[in-house]
């Protein structure tokens, strides 16, 4: 795999070719906005697309398929140039879209806008100054199809976190998919999008660390950085002994969703918890910077 990346503070500073289609969520706040916007200026087709994860079906455009049925109908991507817009999208999305890019060939680019600022919640406690209103509702850990292996009791499950800012996360994943503490670690966004956004997912963690237990050593890559983020899955990856069975739950920063995506469809043998959160409306306010990777599997 390929990966290249540029980071601007404007979109205009960007260096791509026009896009054949290009794929984008429903926008929810400032940086939803303005890559709508840019998308439509910067590719000759734009599909909106949206995953249900309790019929486990995807819509694009007008119509709907089942996640089965995928390979089947998106033959239409066959050797494009496509943009997928992960700012607006669910994980679960954007790994079902990447799935299908590589499967066809496609020359792909991914664009992540940065917020400038995260919603908090407004309370005068300060124990509560570090709590962010980021998601809505998380319906659960259910299964995207292609996924997730069957449990293999013969088998040891190491476990590893992208850890954000909401930790509440990580301690229903660990209770609902009796995940052994023992066989866990974290990643860490740091250096962060801002200097001191660390301290948040730190703060934030370290009592569901405590609680459940969690014994593996804590692993750090930049927030905007998905090579990184990928370069130390494949580090743990590759230290797995026979027994092991490598699980990723990329409940962190959007570019840690990339790296788990992408190292997910290079990797047929890893699987993936994901809780599939519906994002609070004005979860963010204005853009900071653009990323735009581009991939050639």
């Amino acid at each position: 795999m390929n990966l290249k990346m540029q980071e601007e503070i404007d979109s205009s500073k960007l260096s791509f070719d026009r896009w054949d289609i290009s794929f984008v969520g429903k926008p929810l706040d400032d940086r939803g906005d303005e890559a709508t916007t840019f998308i439509k200026e910067n590719s000759k087709e734009v599909i909106e697309i949206k995953y249900n994860a309790y019929e486990m079906t995807f819509k694009y455009g007008s119509k709907t398929v089942l996640i089965d049925d995928l390979d089947d109908v998106f033959t239409f991507l066959q050797s494009k140039n496509i943009l997928i817009e992960a700012t607006t999208m669910s994980f679960a999305e954007l790994l079902l879209l990447l799935k299908q890019a590589k499967i066809n060939d496609c020359d792909i680019s991914i664009l992540y806008l940065e917020p400038r600022s995260y919603a908090q919640i407004r309370t005068p406690l300060i124990i509560h100054r570090r709590e962010f209103e980021l998601s809505q509702e998380t319906p659960g850990f259910f299964p995207i199809p292609g996924f997730i292996k069957s449990y293999s009791p013969d088998k040891i499950r190491r476990t590893i976190f992208i850890a954000g800012y909401e930790s509440e996360r990580i301690d229903r994943a660990i209770e609902e998919n009796s995940i052994s503490s023992n066989n866990c670690a974290l990643i860490f966004g740091v250096p962060a999008f801002q200097a001191g956004w660390e301290m948040n997912s730190f703060a934030n963690n370290i009592s569901v660390i405590k609680e459940q237990r969690i014994m593996g050593e804590p692993y750090f890559s930049s927030a905007n950085n998905p090579g990184a983020t990928y370069d130390i899955l494949e580090e743990i990856y590759m230290s797995l002994d026979s027994e092991e069975e490598m699980y990723i739950a990329p409940l962190g920063p959007k570019p840690g969703g990339i790296a788990t995506a992408l190292f997910l469809v290079q990797n047929e043998d890893v699987s993936v918890f994901y809780d599939h959160p519906s994002k609070s409306p004005t979860r963010s306010k204005e853009v900071n910077k653009w990323h735009l990777y581009t991939i050639k599997f």
